[in-house]
């Protein structure tokens, strides 16, 4: 009966300040996969703080959390370093360098405590003139914006993840050119949802009202088909399905 009570009282103890650590640097350096954080995280808490010492029960809660523990953890990471003020102003700062020269279009909206408790649900697509919530960020230089014009009539929507240490979506706009596959613009949303992708499109169609592409080719997201649909109605989209 003693020995059950041990095990419980560890099972009951909080997570380690420095395991907490350990896992936030691991979700900073892109590692998101709970079973790899965990595995990760338990090598070094015997190589490191148990080095040539008893290691704990792996029922001790304290170096050895819970699965559920590591969702919560990886999860709070994330969000915090999608609201990382110190690197907004930073952007902010080269955003306002960017808008007094003539050869770019910027728009950027930061992440503020008014809009913390921002949810965008698909169907609630924004349309230019509206003001939206969450961090919004579009760039398109003017060289792009020319080959959006030459090129525009099939464009490719493509998302990529983990490029960053922040858990925000990086959307392109890319179109095939005489040479070869361009980015002609980009944009980060804090959600990937229909309503964000739409409002960006916005913005990308009032820099260059005349852009007039017949169809998009996207991957069999939700999201992105409602949003295009939404701001290029009547277009055909295309879906590129992927064979692993």
């Amino acid at each position: 009966m003693l020995w059950c009570a041990i095990k419980a009282a560890g099972v009951r103890l909080p997570v380690d300040q420095r395991v907490r650590q350990y896992v936030r640097q691991q979700v900073a350096d892109g590692i998101f996969n709970v079973a790899e954080v965990q595995r990760h995280t338990e090598g070094w808490v015997k190589r490191s703080l148990f080095d040539g010492q008893s290691v704990p029960s792996k029922l001790n809660r304290r170096y050895f959390p819970q699965r559920r523990d590591y969702e919560n953890l990886i999860y709070r990471a994330r969000v915090d370093a999608m609201k990382s003020v110190v690197d907004q102003e930073n952007l902010q700062l080269k955003v306002s360098e960017w808008q007094l020269e003539s050869d770019v279009n910027v728009y950027f909206r930061p992440y503020t405590d008014s809009n913390s408790n921002y949810t965008d649900d698909d169907d609630n697509v924004t349309v230019l003139g509206e003001v939206g919530s969450g961090l919004l960020f579009v760039h398109q230089t003017k060289w792009q914006q020319r080959l959006l014009r030459r090129y525009g009539c099939l464009c490719l929507v493509d998302a990529t993840y983990r490029t960053t240490r922040y858990a925000l979506p990086l959307f392109f706009i890319c179109v095939r050119t005489n040479v070869d596959y361009i980015v002609v613009a980009s944009f980060i949303t804090q959600n990937e949802s229909s309503g964000a992708i739409a409002e960006a499109l916005d913005v990308l169609k009032s820099w260059t009202p005349d852009w007039n592409p017949s169809s998009f080719m996207v991957d069999m997201c939700e999201a992105e088909l409602k949003a295009l649909q939404c701001v290029f109605p009547g277009k055909s989209v295309l879906h590129c399905t992927t064979v692993y």
